[in-house]
């Protein structure tokens, strides 16, 4: 499934990344460019200076050669200061002092005018910079050759630390804005993910408001889910009351009809009495399990949960009271758990389990929550030593009226009202026979978390 917050990440990271790639390439090469122009510009300021003071120096070759060694200062007479200069002037070559004993080969160019900037490796593993120029030629009408260099070794150096600096600051920066623009999208689309916890919380029948303020791009989907609530809570609420409203208007006419059944039972008619009271029965019972399925799909909004421990513990104590003269004795494993679900459903839905398991239960009745399951189901089995259901039985088990026994009191709504709370809440519910006790088994799974 597709993230648009990783893909919006992934994006960005990309436009980032090449953004700081180009920044970088750029970078590289500017400062040794900014520097070498720098040194450039020195020697040949230094290249100018020894070539005035050729032309105006005397002719004489030892003369001519002290005029030339003070033109550009004492760097050049430190033996290997890495500041150097050759200058040819017709036939005679005048090397600078800091040359000492070493050879270093500066390049004169050939062609009047021509200026050449070369690198070359220099002595004491020195890396020179080389400015040679050939200039016009003095009075005499010699021409006249000057080559300069200095060692750039240490200037390299910095340049590298500072590409080393450099690169690990883009780095941070990079990282740091992903890491902003993450924020930022998480902090941006969280509401989104509330707007989902808000629909699940409204569909298991809580209460749901959204609060505070949204971004824009996501205000809209906030406020309508705001108003879905609004509107599910009212629509739950008049189906509630439409629901008490069918079931206090049938009350009279279903009185009016038993009383009529008896009437005619009275006149002898005990075959006519006793067919009219099987259809006001029937009439009852599905009035019951349809006003049930109203009430189940319009229960509305609530923030009670379901205590496993304490609320069964409770109807428990009750049924075994109203199966008293059986003596069931209802056993609970059941642990410590608040479900986020309607409460009046679950202690209807485990009271018709129950209360049927005790209808044909001989002893006992086992009721145990596994919770090891799922941690996001509710998955309960409640288990009777009764004398089961045959095969070909359980697959019916659950519809509207059937009955094990006609013998026994009920209408057969018990376990069709299981089944309606199971598939309210979108659960599973499966008949069996009981591995320890041997009655039946009834198995049901909800998705519903532990709290």
């Amino acid at each position: 499934m597709n993230s648009l917050l990783r893909r919006l990440s992934l994006s960005l990271a990309v436009v980032l990344v090449l953004a700081g790639a180009g920044l970088a390439l750029g970078l590289q090469g500017f400062p040794r460019a900014m520097v070498e122009d720098y040194v450039v510009s020195r020697l040949r300021h230094d290249a100018d200076q020894l070539y005035v003071r050729a032309i105006e120096a005397p002719a004489a070759a030892d003369d001519f050669e002290a005029a030339i060694r003070g033109a550009t200062g004492p760097i050049y007479d430190l033996p290997l200061s890495g500041h150097y200069f050759l200058l040819r002037r017709g036939e005679q070559t005048y090397r600078s002092r800091s040359m000492w004993d070493a050879d270093v080969p500066l390049p004169l160019p050939d062609d009047r005018n021509e200026e050449s900037i070369t690198h070359l490796p220099g002595p004491a593993g020195q890396r020179l910079l080389s400015l040679a120029r050939r200039y016009a030629s003095d009075a005499q009408g010699k021409e006249i050759a000057i080559a300069v260099a200095e060692d750039v070794a240490a200037i390299d150096e910095a340049i590298a630390a500072f590409r080393v600096r450099m690169l690990a600051g883009v780095g941070i920066a990079l990282a740091l804005l992903l890491l902003l623009q993450r924020r930022l999208l998480v902090r941006g689309l969280a509401p989104l993910g509330e707007a989902v916890d808000a629909c699940r919380r409204l569909e298991r029948g809580e209460a749901t408001t959204l609060d505070g303020e949204a971004p824009v791009e996501v205000q809209p989907m906030i406020d309508a889910v705001n108003r879905l609530a609004h509107h599910h809570t009212q629509r739950l609420g008049r189906i509630r009351h439409a629901a008490g409203n069918l079931s206090h208007a049938l009350k009279t006419p279903l009185a009016v009809l038993a009383q009529t059944a008896e009437d005619v039972a009275a006149r002898g008619e005990t075959g006519h009495a006793a067919a009219l009271q099987a259809q006001i029965d029937s009439m009852r019972s599905t009035i019951e399990r349809e006003l049930h399925r109203a009430r189940l799909a319009g229960a509305g909004p609530t923030r009670e949960y379901f205590d496993a421990r304490s609320q069964l513990g409770a109807l428990a104590d009750a049924l075994h009271r109203l199966h008293g003269e059986k003596d069931v004795t209802i056993e609970l494993d059941v642990p410590d758990c608040r479900f986020p679900v309607d409460r009046e459903d679950m202690l209807e839905l485990f009271g018709n389990l129950l209360d049927n398991a005790c209808k044909w239960a001989q002893r006992r009745v086992r009721v145990s929550i596994d919770a090891t399951v799922s941690p996001t189901e509710l998955a309960f089995h409640v288990d009777d030593d009764g004398p089961g259901v045959p095969e070909d039985m359980l697959q019916r088990l659950g519809t509207a009226g059937l009955r094990g026994d006609e013998n026994r009191p009920g209408h057969g709504l018990g376990l069709a009202i299981v089944g309606d709370i199971v598939s309210q809440y979108e659960g599973s519910v499966h008949y069996g026979r009981a591995p320890a006790l041997g009655g039946l088994r009834v198995s049901v799974r909800l998705p519903i978390a532990c709290d």
